[in-house]
Formats: structure tokens, sequence, C-alpha cells
């Protein structure tokens, strides 16, 4: 009989121990649900946005070097006779080329970024300075899609008088899809790159818009 209650202590104490790290479990489970897991998507938008950002900045500036287009090329002032400016037209086909070549030299870039892993730890996404860099690190994996959409930007400035300097420039806008996580949420990158720009001399009409998108 003693030797039974001395089993059954010793079952009960395991049964005990179990319990309590079963409730551990849940708890460090439910902490990384509702503290953790919206700091990690938060940190994973901001890493896909720099990476996006990078890509597009490293994709329109190889679309340009390869195209070697200026901005006689992408564009032409047209004077009145008394020497002022009566429009700017644009060559549609060179805008389209820009337009084209940079759109699928983005997509290039950014399914280079396939993949890419990130490790972040625990103390990072705790909120407190002092556990930056420190507990078990945590890998997340950006595995995304994207679409990219293109445009032709035209700005106009004073440059002294009666001169107006005339910047044309790529925006480029991309939204990009995680789907490691369907609860991740998309992520629009967008960025405007000057690509030409020359100095018009001659006064400007007042109905010249100031920006133009092509």
């Amino acid at each position: 009989m003693l030797l039974y209650r001395r089993r059954f202590k010793k079952r009960k104490g395991v049964g005990r121990a179990v319990t309590v790290i079963i409730m551990l479990v849940l708890f460090v489970l439910s902490y990384i649900e509702y503290k953790i897991e919206p700091s990690i998507m938060d940190l994973t938008e901001i890493k896909a946005e720099a990476l996006a950002t990078e890509a597009i900045n490293t994709a329109v500036n190889k679309a340009v070097e390869r195209l070697q287009l200026t901005y006689d090329d992408l564009a032409e002032i047209k004077y009145t006779s008394d020497n002022k400016v009566g429009s700017i037209s644009t060559n549609t086909i060179n805008v389209n080329k820009l337009k084209a070549e940079a759109s699928l030299e983005t997509q290039k870039q950014l399914e280079k970024l396939q993949h890419r892993e990130f490790n972040f730890y625990l103390g990072d996404l705790s909120g407190f300075d002092l556990l930056d860099g420190m507990g078990p690190s945590l890998i997340v994996q950006l595995n995304f899609t994207s679409s990219v959409e293109t445009e032709i930007k035209n700005s106009l400035e004073s440059a002294g008088i009666n001169q107006t300097q005339s910047t044309l420039s790529i925006y480029v806008c991309a939204e990009i899809f995680l789907t490691s996580d369907e609860e991740y949420p998309n992520v629009i990158v967008e960025t405007t790159l000057p690509v030409a720009q020359t100095i018009i001399v001659g006064d400007l009409p007042d109905y010249l818009p100031v920006q133009r998108y092509w």
C-alpha cells in the first residue's frame, strides 16, 4: 500500500509538471500571436519596402542607361513666332519604350528578391530598447510577387529670368504581394526618378500646366 501511494504521488507530480509546461507553452504562443506577430508584420513590411525601393532605383538606372534617351528623344518644345513656348509634346514611341523597359527591368529586379530571409531577434520585437539583439532569432521569409505601373512626369521650375527648367522623370508604383502569409498586408512602393532635363528659354503661356503625366 505504501509503495502504491508513492507511485501515485510521483505520477501526480509528473502530471502537474506536464500541465504547467502545457500552460507555459500556450501562454508563449498566445503572447507571440497577440504581441510579437504584429511587430513581425511591421518589420517585414519595412524590409520589403526598403528592398523594393532599392530594386526600383536599380531597374530605372539600368533602363535609362540601356536606352540612352535624351530629353529631345522624349519631348519636343514648340515655340510660337514671337519666341514664346507654345507647347511641349512628347515622343510617344520613345516614352512608351522607356516605360516598358523600366517596368520589365523592375519586375526582373523584384524577382531576385524571392525567398529572401531575415532574422529578427525576440528582443527586437519586445519593444524594449535594452533587449535589442537579444534572445532567440525568428526567421521570416519574403516570398512575394508584384505588379508594376510606370508613368512619365514632366515638372517645370523657374531657372532664372525668362528661363524654365523642364525635368522629365519616371514615376514607378509597385504593389508587393507577400504571398508567404496571407495575413501580411500588401506593400505599395512609389518612387520618382529624373531621367532627362533641359532649360527652356522664353515665356511660358499661362495655360501650360506645371506638371503633366504621360
